[in-house]
């Protein structure tokens, strides 16, 4: 029957920042909003099943109040007014962990306090807040987690979204490989997740046009070659930069800033000898956060790194402009 209504799965809680801009600037609640998004991660309230997930969206203006940045918390029905990122920090820990509404905060109730639903850590069932939250710095980095809290954040992931972060290896010897990993560093950045790329080869001054448009949408790149090994002047000075790509690879990884981390041509330091493959996968198995995408690219890809992805990709030569047709290298092609 068309008049019956639909059915409705059990929803999650619901927080609404408005970002209108009508009675605060758009700059002042934006910043909000992403303030309320990495500690959504942070937290790993954004990976629950519903109805204990929490879900942040932006709304436009309702108008009924005139003190903004305005956040609304459903399905309690409670507004703040006039937050700030600091008022958001206080009201995510408080109300959204903790279960106790920010008093001095709230300017509107849709129930009567004393018939507020209740949302507290015991009644969504949530049993890896307690560790998570006890751990230094946690709302700012997933990379404060203690072993037995990063163990207890990947049994829940498991349990209720079946996603972990993946490690990605694009190997092989045919062309795409650095390709395919910039493109799922586009896609997540245009999911607004958090990504970076380090290139263990391609040296920190270098104008390669995927270089260029990093640059543009304000994605974080660190370059640390010299060229490539039949290129270089001192194998010394290049295994060097090799291993010091993998030092910085690690503060990166450790940093907890990236949803998304390509590792462009880490295979050759690897393969070459310059790191220890069987430390690298021992060190990523043990501190990698559960949830970060980390991308592997280039040739020869050790076993062990291959028995430590999820997903592996071996790109093969079928033909190529060069060997065909004597066509070398193109902007906007290779480089």
């Amino acid at each position: 029957m068309k008049n019956e209504p639909p059915e409705m799965k059990p929803y999650g809680r619901q927080l609404l920042i408005c970002t209108d801009g009508h009675c605060a600037e758009v700059a002042q609640a934006e910043a909000v909003y992403q303030r309320l998004v990495q500690l959504n991660r942070s937290s790993g309230l954004n990976r629950l099943a519903n109805p204990h997930r929490l879900k942040c969206a932006q709304s436009g203006c309702l108008g009924v109040c005139k003190g903004g940045p305005i956040v609304t918390v459903y399905p309690e029905g409670i507004w703040y007014h006039h937050v700030d990122v600091e008022a958001i920090e206080q009201i995510y820990q408080r109300h959204l962990i903790e279960g106790e509404v920010v008093e001095d905060r709230v300017f509107h109730r849709l129930y009567p306090a004393d018939r507020t639903p209740a949302y507290a850590p015991a009644e969504r069932g949530d049993d890896a807040l307690d560790v998570l939250t006890d751990e230094p710095d946690a709302s700012d980095s997933r990379a404060a987690l203690s072993p037995e809290a990063a163990e207890i954040m990947r049994r829940r992931v498991r349990r209720a979204h079946k996603k972990k972060g993946l490690v990605i290896i694009n190997t092989g010897n045919g062309k795409g490989k650095t390709t395919a990993a910039l493109g799922v560093l586009m896609r997540a950045w245009g999911r607004r997740m958090r990504v970076g790329i380090v290139q263990f080869m391609k040296p920190p001054k270098a104008r390669y046009g995927e270089i260029v448009a990093l640059e543009k949408m304000g994605v974080d790149r660190i370059g640390v070659g010299d060229g490539w090994t039949w290129t270089s002047r001192d194998m010394s000075e290049t295994e060097a930069r090799g291993r010091r790509g993998w030092e910085l690879a690690r503060e990166q990884i450790l940093g907890g800033e990236y949803d998304v981390l390509v590792l462009d041509e880490f295979t050759y330091p690897c393969h070459y000898g310059w790191v220890d493959t069987d430390e690298v996968v021992a060190w990523l198995r043990e501190y990698k956060p559960p949830m970060m995408h980390l991308v592997i690219t280039g040739r020869y890809a050790p076993p062990e790194l291959v028995g430590l992805a999820d997903l592996v990709t071996e790109m093969r030569e079928i033909k190529h402009p060069f060997m065909e047709q004597g066509i070398r290298a193109q902007p906007g092609i290779e480089f």
